[in-house]
C-alpha cells in the first residue's frame, strides 16, 4: 500500500471499445511534426517485448519481424514520462517500457502472428472470420496510408506506450495482477477496484495498489490509460481523446499526434 489518495476510475468498456479512427488531427499544431527521441536519453528503462529473441516474450516466444530494440517517443511525451518516473523514484520503483514507437513493419509482423494463430485454431474459418479475430488484438495494417488518420496504428504515432512497474534496485517486476499482454478480464485496469467493491479482495492487496500507483503517476502528467489493458497509456493521440471523453467527460476536439515515420536505426547496445 502506497501513501497516495487515489482510486482508478471505473470504466464503461462499451464506450472504450468504440472506434477512435474518426477523430481528426490538428495538423496546424506545432506538436504535429514534433520529433521522435530515444527514451534512453530521458532516463527511461526500455526493453522491446517484440524484439526479444530469448523465447521469454509470451505469447510470441520469438522476435517479431519488423521489431527493433531501440525505443522512441515524441519529445514532449518522453519529457512527461521522465517527470512521472522521477516521482515514482520516491516509492523505490520505476517505469519499465515494453513497447513505444512501433513501425508499420512490426505491426505487420504482429498481424501475421495473430492471423496465423487464429488460422491454426480454426483452419476452416473464412478470411473475414480470421480478420475479425485478429482485430481483437491489434489494428489491421494492410490498408495503411500515412495520409489517412483512419488507417494508422496508434503506436505508430510515437505517443503510446505499454508499460509496467519494476523495483529500481532489483529490476524485478511488480505484481500487476496479470501477465503483460494477457488478453483477459483480469487485465482490465479497474479489475481489482471492482474486486474491492465486491469484497473479493481487501484494501491492502498489492495488485490493486501497484495498478493505482502506475495510473496515478501517469495521470498526473495528463496521460490516459486504455482501460481494457492496465499497461497501455497515451497522450495527445486519438485514443487519448477517446478515453478522456469516455472516462472523464471532456477532451480537445482534435489530436495532435498522427503517424510518424520511423527514426534512423541506431546500433544495438
Amino acid at each position: 500500500m502506497y501513501d497516495i489518495q487515489y482510486q482508478i476510475p471505473l470504466a464503461d468498456l462499451s464506450k472504450i471499445r468504440l472506434p477512435h479512427y474518426q477523430i481528426p488531427l490538428d495538423t496546424s499544431s506545432p506538436l504535429f511534426t514534433e520529433e521522435l527521441v530515444n527514451v534512453r536519453d530521458y532516463g527511461l528503462a526500455f526493453s522491446s517485448w517484440h524484439a526479444m529473441d530469448n523465447g521469454q516474450n509470451s505469447p510470441y516466444c520469438k522476435r517479431i519481424k519488423g521489431s527493433r530494440k531501440d525505443g522512441w517517443l515524441r519529445k514532449t511525451f518522453a519529457e512527461k514520462l521522465a517527470r512521472a518516473n522521477a516521482v515514482l523514484s520516491s516509492f523505490g520503483v520505476e517505469l519499465f517500457i515494453l513497447d513505444a514507437y512501433r513501425s508499420i513493419e512490426c505491426q505487420r509482423g504482429l498481424w501475421a502472428y495473430y492471423w496465423d494463430r487464429a488460422h491454426a485454431a480454426r483452419p476452416d474459418a473464412s478470411e473475414e472470420e480470421l480478420r475479425q479475430q485478429t482485430l481483437g488484438y491489434l489494428r489491421d495494417p494492410r490498408n495503411f496510408d500515412p495520409r489517412d488518420a483512419r488507417s494508422f496504428p496508434i503506436h505508430s504515432t510515437g505517443s503510446s506506450i505499454d508499460v509496467v512497474l519494476r523495483d529500481r534496485k532489483s529490476g524485478k517486476w511488480l505484481n500487476m495482477g496479470s501477465d503483460f499482454e494477457e488478453y483477459s478480464d483480469v487485465s482490465a485496469t479497474d479489475y481489482f477496484e471492482r474486486q474491492l467493491l465486491t469484497g473479493a479482495i481487501d484494501d491492502r492487496d498489492e495488485r490493486l495498489w501497484n495498478r493505482r500507483l502506475l495510473h496515478w503517476a501517469l495521470f498526473a502528467e495528463d496521460m490516459t490509460n486504455d482501460p481494457i489493458f492496465y499497461w497501455h497509456h497515451d497522450w495527445g493521440n486519438q485514443i487519448w481523446i477517446k478515453v478522456k471523453n469516455a472516462v472523464y467527460g471532456s477532451a480537445p476536439d482534435m489530436a495532435w499526434y498522427g503517424y510518424k515515420g520511423p527514426p534512423e536505426w541506431e546500433p544495438e547496445a
